[in-house]
C-alpha cells in the first residue's frame, strides 16, 4: 500500500512541471542569420576622391622616356651639276649703235671736241629704191639680232637704242660707249648713192690722228669685213674695203675702239631687196658676229 502511494506522488510531481497540452522536448539549435547588407541609397551624394600633391611633386619635371631614334634611310648622293663654261666673249663689253632713228634732228652739234665745225645731231639716212625700206629700220633689225648673238656668247652689250622713236645725237651715242668703257663699238649703217649700180659693203675707221686705237680699229675692221662678206656673199665696195675718216662726229667724240660698217647699198635694187629681207638680216648679223669674234680671238 505504501508503494502505491509513493508511485502516485511521483506522477503528480511530473505532471505539475510540464504545461498542459504541450509535449516536452529538447530545444533544437537555431542558426544565427548573417546581417543583411545596407541597401545603397541612389540619391546619396557622390564624393569625389581628391588627392593633394605635395609642392615638390606638383612642380617636378616629368622624366622623358627615351625613344629609339629612327634609322635614316639611305639616300642617293645628288649628281653634280655641270658648271656652264664661259662664252667666247665673256668679260667683253661691246657697243652696238644702229645708225639713224625715226626722229630727224638737224640741229647742229660740234663735229669734234673743241671744234667750231658742226654737223646735224642726227641725219635721216637713206631709203630702199625698190622696197621703200628706211635705213634706220634695217639698222635696228640687224642691231637687235647682233645683240642677241653677242649676249649668247657671254658679252655685255651696250645698245644705244631698241626702239626707233628716239632722239639720240651722234655725240650722245659716242658718250654711251665711253661711259661703258666698251672694248669695241660698232656703228651699223647702209649706204646710199646717186648711181644705182654702186653696190657692196665697206668699213670705216677714224683717221690715225683722231684716235688712240688706230691699230685696233683697223684690225677689227678687217676681221669684220672678211667674215661679213663670207657669210652674206656680198662683195666689198672698195679694193681694201676700208676707208678712213676725220669728219665723223660718232668717231671724233668716241674715246674707245670703234668702227662703222656700211652693210650694203639701199640705192641698189638687188641689194635693197636683200637688206630689207628679215631672213637676210639674220645672216648679216651672223656675219658681223663672226667678224667680232674673230677679232677678239686674234687679239687674245
Amino acid at each position: 500500500m505504501k508503494r502505491i502511494v509513493v508511485f502516485f506522488l511521483v506522477l503528480l510531481l511530473f505532471a505539475g512541471c510540464a504545461p498542459k497540452g504541450e509535449a516536452v522536448s529538447a530545444p533544437a539549435p537555431t542558426a544565427t542569420a548573417a546581417p543583411s547588407p545596407t541597401p545603397f541609397a541612389t540619391n546619396a551624394p557622390v564624393q569625389e576622391l581628391q588627392v593633394e600633391l605635395s609642392p615638390a611633386a606638383a612642380t617636378a619635371t616629368p622624366v622623358a622616356v627615351p625613344t629609339e631614334a629612327p634609322t635614316p634611310e639611305p639616300t642617293e648622293a645628288p649628281e653634280p651639276t655641270a658648271t656652264a663654261e664661259p662664252g667666247p666673249l665673256s668679260g667683253r663689253i661691246i657697243g652696238v649703235d644702229p645708225g639713224h632713228q625715226l626722229v630727224y634732228d638737224p640741229k647742229p652739234e660740234p663735229m669734234a671736241p673743241n671744234s667750231r665745225e658742226t654737223k646735224q645731231r642726227t641725219a635721216g639716212g637713206t631709203r630702199g629704191v625698190r622696197t621703200g625700206t628706211y635705213e634706220y629700220e634695217v639698222n635696228r633689225a640687224v642691231g637687235l639680232e647682233l645683240r642677241d648673238l653677242l649676249q649668247a656668247a657671254g658679252a655685255q652689250v651696250v645698245l644705244t637704242h631698241e626702239v626707233l622713236d628716239v632722239n639720240i645725237s651722234n655725240i650722245e651715242r659716242a658718250q654711251m660707249f665711253n661711259e661703258a668703257n666698251v672694248d669695241l663699238g660698232i656703228r651699223l649703217h647702209c649706204n646710199g648713192n646717186d648711181n644705182q649700180k654702186n653696190r657692196g659693203c665697206f668699213l670705216m675707221v677714224p683717221s690715225q690722228n683722231r684716235t688712240a686705237f688706230f691699230d685696233e680699229n683697223v684690225a677689227a675692221a678687217k676681221a669684220i669685213l672678211e667674215a661679213y662678206c663670207q657669210e652674206t656673199g656680198l662683195s666689198s665696195r672698195y679694193k681694201e674695203g676700208i676707208t678712213y675718216h676725220s669728219n665723223q662726229t660718232g668717231f671724233n667724240w668716241c674715246t674707245r675702239p670703234i668702227v662703222t660698217i656700211e652693210m650694203g647699198h639701199l640705192t641698189n635694187p638687188e641689194e635693197d631687196a636683200l637688206l630689207s629681207d628679215p631672213a637676210f638680216q639674220k645672216t648679216m648679223a651672223m656675219g658681223l658676229y663672226k667678224g667680232i669674234l674673230a677679232y677678239f680671238e686674234a687679239k687674245d
